[in-house]
């Protein structure tokens, strides 16, 4: 029997910290909780702050015999270490060899490729969940379109594809913009540009791949009326309900025979949309390059810091999903709530998805491997955001 059941990684930096405390504040008296990071005297400042008792553990992704001590010590790792292309995957495979459940904030789409392709046979043979992507990427798009998946499901009806539509206000921190820089390397744009990257030996049909394609300009869309641009993070988004799809499927378990899934910006006039479209084609056309790195990080937070606590409550999220069933039918999700996206929601979804892991397992979709929010933890998961205050709500016409 493992000695704690949640530890949290890299509980010093500026996630790590809030994901601690709400760690702490959520879990159910009597659950054993531990923290670890690089630095004994930050790892303590961070223990005293606590509003309950942890344990500490010094491990670091640099010496793999410190992080294996660590996930053998734990049934679930919770981890905000990134950028995880540079420290995750020491992190992740300890988990896989440990079998222990394992969760982290990554968007980082070319970094899960990898490790789907070397540690998902192992995961899925030991029962080992392994859930990237548990934070705003890629909860509020994975969740909203299980719920309306499962709506038309259970009237009889398979989906035949959604379209989410996004609104957001926040900030971000210095992790945040760091994964960016990460993202932005030349070898990584191949796999990160190909709409099916989490589906590795996949061949979608050619009209699933057309209309899988990432959207390149601003249009209205004709059932709602609105003006949409391309969403920044539909490229991290996508794909993550794209392999939930794939995975649903191997387990009979389809989404629907040609399912195909889309999201964007919702604006509120083509103006905004054009704004939306040129700042976020600017901003990664400055990541391109070395000067344009340089720029964005010396104007950026810093690594470890972050909005402010006022900043960070007074952002909110909105995603909104419309499926189409095979038959003519209709569901329409949300996903809502208050709080900074990037922070405050953040850590809300992966405190959670921690939680049902530790505390829901027999309840969970059964299996393992390299999954995602939707595939590991699925409906419990949902009811769990749902007494959280994060609106997941599903209605049929």
């Amino acid at each position: 029997m493992k000695e704690l059941d949640v530890v949290v990684y890299g509980a010093t930096g500026f996630t790590g910290r809030q994901a601690a405390r709400e760690l702490c504040k959520h879990a159910p008296q009597g659950m054993r909780i531990g923290i670890a990071g690089r630095d004994a005297a930050r790892l303590k400042r961070v223990c005293d702050g606590l509003p309950r008792e942890v344990i500490s553990i010094v491990a670091d992704s640099t010496d793999s015999r410190s992080i294996r001590s660590m996930t053998e010590r734990t049934r679930v790792l919770l981890t905000t270490a990134g950028p995880f292309a540079r420290y995750g995957t020491p992190v992740l495979e300890a988990c896989v060899v440990s079998k222990t459940h394992y969760v982290d904030i990554t968007g980082e789409t070319p970094w899960a490729r990898e490790m789907i392709e070397l540690f998902h046979d192992k995961a899925a043979a030991d029962g080992t969940k392994i859930v990237p992507f548990c934070g705003y990427d890629s909860v509020p798009s994975d969740i909203g379109a299980l719920l309306a998946v499962q709506a038309l499901r259970e009237r009889g009806e398979a989906t035949q594809s959604i379209e989410a539509f996004h609104v957001a206000k926040g900030g971000f921190n210095g992790g945040t913009l760091a994964t960016m820089m990460t993202m932005a390397d030349p070898k990584t744009q191949a796999i990160f540009a190909d709409p099916f990257a989490l589906c590795p030996q996949y061949v979608p049909p050619e009209d699933v791949a057309r209309a899988s394609r990432d959207p390149r300009t601003i249009f209205k869309h004709k059932e709602t009326g609105r003006w949409l641009a391309p969403f920044f993070m539909g490229p991290t988004n996508t794909r993550v309900v794209r392999r939930s799809a794939l995975l649903a499927a191997q387990v009979n378990e389809s989404y629907g025979e040609r399912f195909h899934y889309q999201e964007y910006w919702k604006a509120g006039s083509r103006f905004e949309a054009m704004a939306m479209f040129g700042g976020i084609a600017s901003l990664f056309k400055l990541a391109d390059y070395d000067v344009g790195r340089k720029l964005l990080q010396s104007l950026g937070p810093k690594p470890g810091e972050g909005p402010s606590e006022h900043a960070m409550d007074t952002g909110f999220y909105k995603a909104e999903h419309l499926a189409h069933g095979v038959n003519g039918g209709r569901a329409h999700a949300e996903i809502s709530g208050q709080g900074d996206p990037g922070n405050r929601a953040t850590v809300l979804f992966l405190v959670e998805a921690a939680l049902a892991l530790a505390l829901d397992f027999d309840r969970l979709p059964k299996g393992g491997g390299v999954l995602t929010p939707a595939s590991a933890l699925g409906m419990p998961y949902a009811e769990r955001l749902k007494h959280r205050n994060v609106k997941c709500d599903v209605r049929v016409d």
